[in-house]
């Protein structure tokens, strides 16, 4: 390690050393292009959102820097070898004095979201992207060993969302079996019913009343619309708090209820569902939400979650959506509608117990590929502005 002197710059401070230069003056840019004409092949198209497809033709043959022109314009992406980009992702050639991979880790602690220039589809010009400035690190022999650095973490995250991917497949395939009754557990042959919603339990709505004044303080807790979306449980960590008066008459959650979002933009994400497994203190639902609370104890709320959040379950939901610019999960529509599940408890407890292990193991990985990304981000906040150094 060398003794390093920091001089202050429009980017914080910096090594004596280090320069802060204009993406503009380290690369040129490559505008991607229709592929559609070419056949199938071996080299890769690329979009903003990743692999698209592989055809017979490539545009660029070494590394590069991607970016998105239009769409998803906040996920750069590191390339290498001869692939193809379509036209609303950039490529980049040409490097000065920086090496791609390097330059990629530079664009990853850029808020490109921030730099937006359209009102709709989110937008970057090669301008406002040549514009911004990154930190050089004075030696190629340091930037690539930075990016090293960086890559090895990189390698371990890529293992996880690989492993991440397998897991999710066999838990797929383990649904579709076990909640359409193709496959039945040791013990239990019984047919399966089908049953209303109405007949199962009752619905309640979520917080009515209230004011934008109401949020952000108080005592009470309630459960943010994405929790319901991405999470087949009940949170805290998405929890917000809520100012509910004493006496005032809202609807609490309780363990055990089932809550399902009423509206959404796309019908694939009204309805979703997720289970209250644990007993909180008032604690209650966003407005655009509602509760589904059982009459009995005949029903594991576990396993209907897991029935609905299938694709039999989701099916359902999109049917019973209703709407053309946004979509809305009719109540009275619901509580008619109709499930198939197994009248047995015990199957059901069985069937929720296979695919909980399951759901358990895919969070165990995430959670672990999550403080990969974090201490990543650490790494970059520390190697990319020269606080620690690899010469």
């Amino acid at each position: 390690m060398i003794e390093t002197k920091f001089k202050q710059t429009e980017l914080g401070p910096l090594p004596e050393d280090w320069d802060v230069t204009p993406i503009s003056k380290c690369l040129s840019f490559g505008n991607g292009r229709d592929y559609k004409h070419l056949d199938s092949g071996i080299y890769p198209v690329y979009g903003t959102g990743g692999l698209i497809t592989h055809i017979n033709d490539f545009l660029y043959e070494g590394e590069s820097v991607c970016i998105g022109r239009k769409g998803s314009i906040d996920k750069p992406q590191f390339h290498s070898g001869r692939f193809w980009t379509v036209d609303t992702l950039y490529y980049t050639h040409s490097f000065n004095d920086v090496i791609p991979k390097y330059v990629y880790y530079c664009f990853l602690c850029i808020n490109w979201r921030s730099l937006n220039e359209a009102s709709g589809v989110p937008s970057l010009s090669q301008r406002i992207i040549g514009g911004q400035y990154i930190r050089v690190a004075s030696s190629v022999y340091e930037q690539r060993k930075i990016a090293e650095a960086l890559s090895d973490i990189d390698a371990l995250i890529r293992e996880l969302d690989t492993l991440l991917e397998k897991k999710r497949f066999i838990m797929q395939a383990a649904m579709q079996d076990l909640l359409a009754a193709r496959r039945r557990l040791p013990g239990f042959d019984e047919p399966w019913e089908e049953m209303a919603f109405k007949d199962l339990g009752y619905t309640y709505n979520g917080l009515s009343g209230k004011t934008g004044l109401d949020f952000e303080h108080g005592d009470s807790k309630f459960i943010m619309f994405v929790n319901v979306i991405y999470k087949d449980t009940i949170s805290p960590n998405y929890f917000e708090h809520v100012n509910v008066s004493k006496g005032e008459k809202q609807n609490k959650v309780q363990k055990n209820d089932l809550i399902f979002n009423t509206s959404s933009e796309t019908p694939d994400e009204v309805g979703m569902c997720s289970c209250v497994t644990e007993e909180y203190d008032d604690l209650y639902l966003n407005s655009f939400c509602f509760g589904l609370r059982f009459y009995k104890p005949n029903i594991n709320p576990r396993f209907l979650t897991f029935l609905l959040r299938s694709k039999i379950g989701r099916d359902l939901m999109m049917e019973l959506a209703q709407g053309s610019t946004r979509y809305n999960l009719p109540k009275r529509r619901f509580l008619t509608s109709k499930i198939r599940l197994p009248k047995d408890i015990h199957e059901q407890n069985e069937i929720a117990s296979v695919l909980s292990d399951m759901n358990d193991e895919i969070e165990e990985i995430e959670v672990k590929r999550d403080k990969y990304i974090a201490v990543r981000q650490g790494m970059m906040q520390q190697l990319l502005t020269g606080k620690i150094r690899l010469i």
